[in-house]
C-alpha cells in the first residue's frame, strides 16, 4: 500500500479521478456501450489542460494508442492537420497527406501572386474594387441565364478573402480559387487515419483551447464525424477540451455516443491532496493556500510549487500572490518572471529582447518549468490567471518600465514582420506576418492606449479585408491591450469591434461600419474599408448599399478609373444599364485599353442586344491582354451563342490551357461542347472542374445543370443537391431542382422548392416562370398565369416565360392573347431573325389545331421542349418539339410535323449563321423522316 501512494505523489497528478475512469474504462467497454467523443470543459485555469494531457498519457501508456494532441498553437485547420499528422506518422510515412497539404499551398502562393492592374494605386480601395469586379463578372456568365447567383456570398467572400487586392487582374474568375483546406487535407487526412487503425489497438486525438480553435475546427469536426470526408476507423476516440461543452443542439445527433466532462474547481479534498503532494500540510498555510485561490487548481499548484513555510507567506490578492512566489528565487529569475508576463507568447527571441541574450539563454530552460506556464511548439504562454495578476503588478510598480518594454516588444515584432521581405498587400495573407503585425499592434495599445489606437484601427481595415477571424484576432488582441493596460475605451473599442465578427457573423460589415465611424481613420484606410464594405454589400445583394459606398470612394478619389469600373458593374446588377455604359465610356475615354472596362462594356452591350458591339469589346480586351481569362471567357460565349462554335471552342481551349485550374472556364468549355454535339467531352470537362473544386455550389450546381441538358435527369437532380448542401438557399440551383424534380413527376416536392425560390427571390423572373411551368404542366393554368405574367413584367425578353404565358392562355381560351405572346416568344428566342415571324406562326397554328383533341401529345410535346429552348441551341428545341408528335398514330398530328421538320430545314439551309453545329440533330431528323415516309414528304406549300 505505501509503494501505491508513493508512486501517485510521484506522478505529479492528483483528483480528477472520477473523470480519468471514465476515460480509462471506455477502452475496454462493450462496443455498444462505447463512446467515441469526449466533451471537457469549465472555466479558465480550471485544469482542462492537465486533464487533457492526463487523457493522452492514459491512451499511450494503458490502451496502447496511437495519440496526437492540438491546441490554439495551431491558428488554422491545415496548421492543426498538420500538428496531428506529424505526431501520429513519421515523417515521409503520410506521403499522400504530404503531397495535398505541398498542393494547397502552392494553390495559395499561386493566389496570391497575381498582378494587379492597378498597383499604381498601392494597397487602397483599387484592389478591393477590382475584387468586387470579380464577383460581377461571375454573376455575368450567362452560360444559362440566371447562373449568377450560382456564386455564393459565402464562398466569393472566402476566396476574395485569400487573393485580396491583387484580384484587379483575375477578379473575375472566382471560382479559379483555391480549394478550401477541408476539401484539399481532409480526405488524405482521413485516409492516414483508417491506414494507421490497423497498426494500434486504438487511435486517439486531442483537441485542447477548444474555444480559441472552434472558429476553423468547429464545423470541420462536426463534418469529420458526419462522414462527409469518409467513414472513419472504429478504433479512433476523440477528445475535445475547451471552455464551452460541444452544443448538444449542433451535436444532437452524436448525443448518444459523447461523455461531457464538466470541470469544476478543485473540491477541498483534492485541494488538500495536491498540497500534500507537494509537501505543504501545515493547516494555517493550507487553509490561506484554500480561501486565497478558491481552490482554481492553476493557483494552487502555482502556490503549492513556491512551497510558503507558513501563513506569512500567503498573500491574500492575485498580485502580492505571484510575487511572494517568486520570492524564492534568485532576484534575476524574480525580475525575468515578471518580464516574460509582458508578451502574449515567450519564445527564445522575445527572451533575448526582454532580458538580453546571455541571460535570456540562461534562463529560458528554466521559465519553461514553471508550474503556470504552459509549453508548446518550442515556445510559452502563461496561464491568463496568473498572467494577469503578474500584469497588474508590473504595470503599478513602473509605469515607465512597462511602457518602454512594450515599445521595444512592438519594434522587435515589426522587425521581424519586416524580416520576411512581404510588402503589405501580400504579408496580410501569410501566417507568419499576421501574427508579427497583432502582436504588434498589441504591444503598441499597451505602451501608447489611444495614442496607438489610428494605427490599430489602420491594421484592422486590412485584418477585415482577410475575412471575419483575422478581424476577431486583431479585435481581441486591441480589447486585450486595453484590459491589459488600465485603457478602457481601448478596451471597450475592442471588446465592441470583436462582437461584431463573433461566431455567427457572415462577413465584416458591421466591423468596418464600426472603423468607418471613427474619425481618427485616415483617408487611405477610410477609401480601404469603403472598398471593401462595398464589396461585402454586393456579396450580399445590398446593392443600394454598394453603391452608396462605391460613390463615397468616388468622393475621395475622383476619376478613379477601377472605382468607376466597379461602379458601372454595380450599375449593371442594377439593371441600370445606360448609366454602367455612362461610367464605362468615361474610364475607356481616358484609358482605351482599361481591359476590364472594356469586358463590362461588352457585357452590357450584349445584354441591351448589342451584339456587334460586345464583340468589338471583347476582342479587343482579347488583343490588349491575350492572356486575360475574362476576356476570353466571354468572347467565346458570346461566339458560342452566335453559332461560331469553332472560333468558340478555340477561346476556351486557350483560357484552359492558360489557367488549366479554372472551373469557370472548364464549365464554359463544357457548355459549348455539348452546343457542339460533343457531349461525353462536355460531361468529362464538367467533372474536371468537379475534380478542382468539389466542394463549391457553382461546380455542382453546373454539373446538374449538364446533367439535366444530357436528360440524366435523376443524376442531375443528385448533383444539384450537393449544391444545396453547401448552399440551401442557392436561387438558381434550388430553382433548377425543382423544375427537374418536376419533370420527374414529383410535383409536390418541386412545388415546394419553387416555392422557396420565389419566396427568396421575388424579383427574379427564372423561379416565377418555372413554377408557372408546372402549374401549366399539371393542368393548372388559372394558377400558371400570375406566375408567368409577372415574369415577363420582371424580365420583358424573357422568351421562356413568353412561351409559358402564349400556352397559358391557349389553354384559357383566349387565342388572340396567347397568338401575341407566342410571337414575341419566337421573335426573342431567334434574336429577331427574319423567320420569326413565320416559324411562330406554323408552330402556333399546330398549338392551336391540336391542343383541344391532342391534349395529352401537345402538352407533352411543348413541355419537351422548354426544358431546353432558353438554354440551349435555338434548333434542338424545335427537334424536341417535333418527336413526341411523330411517335403518335395519328396523320393530321404526323402532317403537321412534316410541315415543321420542312420548312426549320429551309430556314437552317437558308440562314447558315443561326448554327449549323447545334442544328445538326434537327437536319438529321428532317432527312431520316423524309426517307422514311416518303409519303408524308409534302412540298412547301402543301
Amino acid at each position: 500500500m505505501q509503494e501505491l501512494i508513493r508512486r501517485r505523489r510521484q506522478a505529479g497528478f492528483v483528483g480528477r479521478q472520477s473523470e480519468l475512469g471514465d476515460f480509462r474504462g471506455n477502452f475496454s467497454a462493450a462496443e455498444e456501450q462505447r463512446r467515441f467523443l469526449f466533451s471537457i470543459y469549465g472555466d479558465a485555469g480550471v485544469g482542462k489542460t492537465l486533464l487533457t494531457e492526463q487523457f493522452q498519457r492514459v491512451a499511450r501508456e494503458e490502451a496502447g494508442a496511437l495519440t496526437a494532441r492540438a491546441d490554439e498553437s495551431s491558428d488554422s485547420l491545415a496548421a492543426t492537420l498538420e500538428a496531428l499528422v506529424g505526431q501520429l506518422a513519421p515523417k515521409g510515412a503520410a506521403k499522400a497527406f504530404d503531397k495535398a497539404l505541398a498542393a494547397h499551398r502552392q494553390q495559395l502562393r499561386e493566389a496570391q501572386n497575381v498582378p494587379d492592374l492597378a498597383a499604381a494605386e498601392g494597397p487602397s480601395a483599387t484592389g478591393r474594387i477590382a475584387a468586387g469586379v470579380g464577383l460581377a463578372v461571375a454573376q455575368s456568365m450567362p452560360v444559362v441565364g440566371p447562373l449568377a447567383s450560382v456564386v455564393t456570398a459565402q464562398e466569393v467572400s472566402q476566396a476574395a478573402s485569400r487573393v485580396g487586392s491583387a484580384l484587379a487582374e483575375r477578379a473575375w474568375n472566382t471560382d479559379s480559387m483555391p480549394l478550401t483546406p477541408a476539401a484539399a487535407l481532409s480526405g488524405p487526412f482521413v485516409d492516414l487515419l483508417r491506414r494507421l487503425s490497423g497498426d494500434a489497438p486504438w487511435l486517439a486525438l486531442f483537441f485542447d483551447t477548444y474555444e480559441r480553435t472552434e472558429v476553423f475546427l468547429g464545423k470541420w469536426l462536426l463534418d469529420l464525424v458526419g462522414g462527409r470526408y469518409g467513414d472513419l476507423p472504429a478504433n479512433l476516440v476523440l477528445t475535445v477540451a475547451g471552455q464551452r461543452r460541444l452544443h448538444p443542439g449542433i451535436w444532437a445527433p452524436y448525443l448518444g455516443a459523447i461523455t461531457y466532462l464538466p470541470l469544476q474547481p478543485f473540491t477541498d479534498e483534492e485541494a488538500r491532496l495536491l498540497l500534500a503532494a507537494r509537501g505543504i500540510t501545515t493547516e494555517p498555510v493550507v487553509e490561506a493556500i484554500l480561501e486565497m485561490t478558491g481552490c482554481l487548481p492553476v493557483l494552487v499548484a502555482m502556490l503549492a510549487e513556491s512551497r510558503p513555510a507558513d501563513i506569512t507567506a500567503v498573500s491574500d490578492h492575485a498580485g502580492d500572490a505571484v510575487d511572494r512566489f517568486l520570492r524564492w528565487e534568485p532576484p534575476e529569475r524574480h525580475a525575468a518572471a515578471l518580464a516574460c508576463a509582458l508578451p502574449r507568447v515567450v519564445n527564445q527571441d522575445v527572451m533575448d529582447v526582454l532580458l538580453g541574450e546571455p541571460v535570456s539563454r540562461e534562463l529560458y530552460p528554466w521559465l519553461r518549468t514553471l508550474p503556470f506556464v504552459q509549453e508548446d511548439a518550442g515556445q510559452v504562454r502563461f496561464h491568463d490567471v496568473v498572467r494577469t495578476a503578474m500584469l497588474r503588478l508590473e504595470r503599478s510598480r513602473s509605469p515607465q518600465r512597462w511602457r518602454q518594454r512594450h515599445h521595444d516588444l512592438a519594434g522587435a515584432w515589426r522587425s521581424w514582420r519586416e524580416g520576411l521581405r512581404m510588402d503589405e498587400r501580400d504579408g496580410w495573407w501569410d501566417p507568419n506576418w499576421q501574427d508579427c503585425t497583432v502582436e504588434e499592434t498589441y504591444h503598441l495599445l499597451c505602451a501608447y492606449q489611444e495614442g496607438a489606437l489610428a494605427s490599430a484601427l489602420c491594421a484592422a481595415v486590412r485584418a477585415a479585408e482577410v475575412g471575419t477571424v483575422m478581424a476577431r484576432q486583431l479585435a481581441e488582441a486591441m480589447a486585450q491591450a486595453g484590459e491589459n493596460s488600465a485603457a478602457a475605451r481601448v478596451a471597450r473599442l475592442g471588446a465592441s469591434l470583436a462582437a461584431t465578427v463573433g461566431d455567427d457573423a457572415r462577413d465584416c460589415t458591421d466591423f468596418l461600419s464600426m472603423l468607418l465611424d471613427d474619425s481618427r481613420l485616415d483617408q487611405t484606410h477610410r477609401i480601404a474599408a469603403l472598398a471593401e464594405r462595398a464589396w461585402l454589400h454586393q456579396l450580399a445583394n445590398r446593392l443600394e448599399s454598394c453603391l452608396a459606398d462605391v460613390d463615397r470612394v468616388l468622393q475621395l478619389q475622383p476619376d478613379n478609373a477601377d472605382t468607376l469600373t466597379r461602379r458601372g458593374y454595380v450599375y449593371r446588377l442594377m439593371r441600370r444599364h445606360h448609366d454602367a455604359l455612362d461610367d464605362f465610356h468615361q474610364v475607356l475615354a481616358a484609358a482605351p485599353d482599361h481591359v476590364q472596362a472594356l469586358v463590362f462594356r461588352g457585357l452590357t452591350f450584349e445584354t441591351l442586344g448589342g451584339d456587334e458591339a460586345a464583340l468589338q469589346d471583347f476582342n479587343h480586351a482579347v488583343e490588349t491582354a491575350g492572356e486575360h481569362l475574362g476576356a476570353r471567357v466571354h468572347r467565346g460565349r458570346l461566339l458560342r451563342r452566335k453559332g461560331h462554335l469553332a472560333r468558340a471552342l478555340a477561346d476556351f481551349d486557350h483560357a484552359v490551357e492558360q489557367h488549366p485550374e479554372s472551373a469557370w472556364a472548364l464549365v464554359e468549355r463544357a457548355a459549348c461542347l455539348y452546343h457542339a454535339d460533343r457531349a461525353v467531352e462536355a460531361l468529362e470537362a464538367i467533372e474536371r472542374a468537379l475534380e478542382l473544386e468539389d466542394d463549391t455550389t457553382y461546380v455542382h450546381a453546373n454539373h446538374g445543370f449538364v446533367l439535366c441538358r444530357l436528360g440524366r435527369l435523376t443524376d442531375g437532380v443528385a448533383a444539384l443537391n450537393r449544391a444545396l448542401d453547401v448552399e440551401p438557399e442557392n436561387v438558381w440551383a434550388l430553382t433548377w431542382r425543382g423544375w427537374a424534380t418536376g419533370r420527374l413527376g414529383h410535383a409536390d416536392a418541386a412545388l415546394d422548392d419553387l416555392n422557396r425560390a420565389v419566396a427568396m427571390a421575388p424579383n427574379d423572373s427564372w423561379p416565377s416562370a418555372a413554377r408557372g411551368w408546372l402549374y401549366w404542366a399539371a393542368g393548372k393554368p388559372a394558377q400558371a398565369l400570375p406566375d408567368l405574367e409577372r415574369a415577363v413584367v420582371l424580365e420583358p425578353d424573357y422568351e421562356w416565360a413568353h412561351l409559358g404565358l402564349a400556352l397559358t392562355l391557349l389553354w384559357l381560351q383566349r387565342p388572340t392573347e396567347a397568338h401575341e405572346a407566342f410571337s414575341r416568344a419566337a421573335d426573342e428566342w431567334s434574336r429577331h431573325a427574319p423567320y420569326a415571324q413565320e416559324l411562330a406562326d406554323r408552330l402556333f397554328d399546330v398549338l392551336r389545331r391540336h391542343y383541344r383533341r391532342d391534349d395529352e401529345v401537345i402538352r407533352d410535346a411543348v413541355h419537351n421542349a422548354p426544358v431546353w429552348i432558353h438554354q440551349i441551341g435555338r434548333w434542338q428545341s424545335i427537334r424536341q418539339f417535333v418527336l413526341p408528335l411523330l411517335r403518335r398514330s395519328s396523320l393530321p398530328l404526323m402532317r403537321d410535323s412534316v410541315r415543321i421538320l420542312r420548312y426549320a430545314r429551309t430556314v437552317l439551309r437558308d440562314h447558315p449563321d443561326t448554327g449549323p453545329l447545334e442544328s445538326n440533330q434537327l437536319t438529321v431528323l428532317a432527312d431520316e423522316v423524309f426517307d422514311q415516309l416518303p409519303q408524308l414528304d409534302l412540298g412547301e406549300r402543301g
